[in-house]
């Protein structure tokens, strides 16, 4: 009563990368930096911890090729996590002693993971 079949048999389906997260994962922490802009327009970094449950890794060069041609050459990376990391598009995460820039935001947290795509962050690298 409250699922359709059709849902249902589309969902069972299709692949489910969390069990890949769960086995290949290494739980740790990591600071998520974002800019936040108060009132008079000046933009301050606000930090955070999270627990990371994922996995890293650079991204395929089929997805490479699909960003714009300027991008072909960043060092792009694939963050893989469980569905309760909520991070956003321009957050920047520090991890392992790397910082990322959160470029774009593939919610699948219906099928229990969440995928980011991101680059080393260069510009604020001390």
């Amino acid at each position: 009563m409250g699922f359709s079949p059709i849902r249902m048999t589309l969902k069972s389906r299709l692949p489910r990368p969390q069990l890949g997260i769960n086995m290949w994962s290494q739980g740790s922490q990591a600071k998520v930096i974002t800019q936040v802009v108060d009132g008079y327009g000046n933009v301050t970094d606000q930090e955070s911890y999270f627990n990371f449950d994922g996995v890293i890794q650079p991204l395929d060069p089929e997805q490479i090729r699909l960003k714009e041609e300027g991008q072909w050459s960043w060092s792009w990376y694939w963050f893989h996590t469980k569905e309760n990391v909520k991070l956003a598009t321009n957050d920047r995460v520090e991890y392992n002693g790397s910082t990322y820039k959160i470029m774009a935001v593939k919610d699948y947290s219906d099928y229990g993971h969440i995928e980011y795509h991101c680059i080393k962050d260069w510009q604020n690298a001390g």
